[in-house]
């Protein structure tokens, strides 16, 4: 029995190359032969994965403003023989940045200048190409902010120039982007959803409500973005699968000049795993919250698809799950189980992580053994 292990990271919990480690050391105890694989699929850790999948490579650490304006530290992964970063936008304008103990903080004021300011520093560093992770931001700005820090300049019908900054997207006559510091530099946009911008599934409407938007706010802001997406991109309009990503980041990426591409894709193919799961005899996978989200695009149901192509079963992991087996087993899992192992707050839940997926490896380790490759 081969088990390959290519879990996601749990946001706040464990990282993927956590979540290997533990699962392989559980079934090291008990003789499972295993091997573990780190994988992101454009969401937090992308940048953590493909170092984690480099022969060189190291962290570069900068000061950007965080989605509030406060000066923060924000790391992005750099490959000097290759020229390559990586930058997860959530170290620069994560979702942790805009809660407080009273909730979210006012969604207009913030701003995706921090992301912006990563792409830039690794630029001046020598990066020709610049690989943007995006997922687990707390920003819905459709990337304005980013725009205005890598050079774009937005005016109003009297050619008075705005700022960068959410406010502006309705009063938006034109846009100059002229000068822009990604001209020279490959650009990809790695998406871990295929939502379009505007939309029931786009972002301020799916993904608003997550970052703090209320329901007079998600009308203003469909609203804006649409006048946005209108004005600087008539001819698709924010309506191309990877735009609504990040709060709209994906759509700015794209005006200047980034190719999309699936982060599981990418990763994917850094990490090797079409050979991994050939070489396996069943698939382990799993996130933080498996649900209506994770079909479009996350990375178990990406992994769960790969095994299928190869007629393995895939067992799927998750905190909580919003599946019904027949959704499951349609997105490509044998089945899944949660990891909670008891009724239990959210606080606790991220706390433990680690602990309780120990636990429920051991618990799977009898189904493994009875399974064995012979029977698959």
């Amino acid at each position: 029995m081969k088990v390959l292990v290519a879990i996601d990271s749990f946001k706040g919990s464990f990282s993927s190359a956590e979540a290997a480690t533990v699962a392989i050391r559980v079934f090291n105890h008990y003789g499972v032969q295993s091997t573990g694989v780190t994988l992101a699929d454009g969401g937090e850790g992308t940048s953590a994965a493909f170092l984690a999948n480099q022969e060189d490579g190291h962290w570069e650490t900068v000061m950007v403003h965080d989605p509030c304006g406060k000066v923060i530290d924000a790391k992005y992964a750099y490959v000097p023989t290759k020229h390559i970063a990586v930058i997860d936008a959530a170290m620069a304008s994560g979702i942790q940045s805009v809660k407080t103990d009273l909730g979210f903080v006012d969604p207009v004021t913030t701003s995706s200048a921090g992301t912006g300011e990563l792409i830039m520093a690794a630029i001046k560093h020598g990066a020709t190409k610049v690989i943007v992770g995006l997922g687990g931001t707390g920003t819905t700005d459709a990337g304005i902010g980013l725009m205005g820090v890598l050079g774009a300049k937005f005016y109003d019908s009297y050619h008075q120039l705005l700022p960068a900054v959410i406010g502006s997207l309705a009063l938006i006559d034109h846009v100059d982007l002229s000068n822009i510091a990604t001209e020279n530099v490959q650009l990809i946009a790695c998406t871990d959803v295929d939502s379009y911008l505007t939309g029931a599934s786009g972002a301020v409407q799916m993904f608003g409500p997550q970052k703090g938007l209320t329901e007079l706010d998600l009308k203003h802001f469909e609203l804006w973005f649409q006048h946005f997406s209108q004005l600087v991109d008539p001819t698709y309009q924010g309506r191309l699968a990877g735009d609504g990503a990040a709060g709209g980041i994906g759509f700015a990426l794209r005006l200047l000049g980034a190719t999309r591409m699936p982060g599981f894709q990418l990763m994917s193919h850094v990490a090797q795993l079409d050979e991994k799961i050939a070489a396996a005899d069943i698939v382990i996978t799993g996130e933080g919250q498996l649900d209506q989200q994770s079909l479009h695009g996350k990375l178990p149901v990406q992994v769960a698809q790969s095994a299928q192509r190869f007629h393995k079963p895939c067992l799927c992991v998750a905190g909580n799950i919003k599946l019904t087996v027949p959704e499951l087993q349609a997105a490509g899992f044998t089945t899944a189980f949660s990891l909670v192992q008891q009724v239990t707050d959210l606080e606790s839940a991220i706390r433990e992580g680690k602990q309780n997926l120990a636990l429920l490896m051991e618990r799977l380790v009898p189904l493994l053994q009875i399974i064995g490759p012979d029977r698959l």
